[in-house]
C-alpha cells in the first residue's frame, strides 16, 4: 500500500489479483501438502466487493473445484448488525449477491449471538413473517419505494433465498449444528471407508 500509494481497498484488490495470477503455481503447491480427507478453511476478507463485483474469488473457487475439492461458502453476518428490518434486508441481499456470484452451496451464519443482549429482537428475523417485514420496511422507507420493498421481501423471505443459522459460541450444540450444516453441503466424510468390526463366534450366537 505504501509503495504503490493504495488505500485499504485498493491494496486488498491488488493482493487478491496477485494471488489469482499465482493459483497454478504457489497455491497448487500449497494444496499438494494436504491429504484427501483434510478439512480446509479459507478465511476471506470481509469486503463485499470481492464477492459481488469482481471475479477473483469465483476463479479461486473454480480452481479448488478443478482440484476435486468439495467447496461450500460460509457467509458470516454479525447478529449485532440485525437491529431493524432495513439492516436485515441489506445483510440478506449482500449474502445473496455472494451466493449468486460464487455459485456455491451456502451456509449463512448469524454470528456473535452470545453478545446479543435482547435475543428476541434478533429471533424475529430467524423465521420472519413476510407481511410483518414488509409493513416494517414500508414504515422506514419513503412511499415511492413500496414496489421495491415488496420485491426485496419476496426475494429474501417468501422464496427462502437466504436463511440464517444463529451461532452462540457458549453452546456446544450451536457450534455442532453449524458444523453439521457445513458438512452436509460439502458431503464431508461421505467418502470415508466403512469400518467393520470383527465379532467373535460367541457374540454371533448370542445375536
Amino acid at each position: 500500500m505504501e509503495e504503490l500509494g493504495f488505500g485499504p481497498n485498493g491494496g486488498l484488490s491488488y493482493r487478491m489479483e496477485h494471488l489469482e495470477e499465482n493459483l497454478d503455481e504457489w497455491l497448487a503447491e500449497e494444496l499438494d501438502n494436504y491429504l484427501d480427507d483434510d478439512y480446509l478453511v479459507f478465511d476471506c476478507p470481509g469486503q463485499i466487493e470481492l464477492f459481488s463485483h469482481v471475479a477473483m474469488l469465483r476463479n479461486f473457487v473454480e480452481h479448488l473445484n478443478r482440484k476435486n475439492f468439495n467447496v461450500c461458502g460460509v457467509y458470516w453476518l454479525d447478529s449485532q448488525f440485525i437491529t431493524d428490518v432495513t439492516k436485515f434486508v441489506s445483510g440478506c441481499m449482500a449474502s445473496l449477491s455472494a451466493m449468486v456470484q460464487l455459485e456455491l452451496p451456502h451456509v449463512n451464519i448469524l454470528s456473535k449471538m452470545d453478545l446479543v443482549t435482547n435475543k428476541r429482537d434478533v429471533e424475529n428475523y430467524l423465521d420472519p413473517e413476510p407481511r410483518f417485514l414488509l409493513s416494517e420496511l414500508n414504515e422506514w422507507m419513503a412511499p415511492w419505494f413500496k414496489k421495491l420493498n415488496k420485491s426485496s421481501i419476496e426475494e429474501v423471505v417468501e422464496y427462502s433465498m437466504v436463511s440464517l443459522i444463529p451461532l452462540d459460541l457458549r453452546k456446544e450444540s450451536s457450534i455442532q449444528y453449524a458444523l453439521a450444516q457445513i458438512g452436509n453441503c460439502i458431503q464431508y466424510g461421505e467418502d470415508a471407508d466403512v469400518k467393520i468390526r470383527d465379532f467373535d463366534a460367541d457374540n454371533d450366537d448370542d445375536a
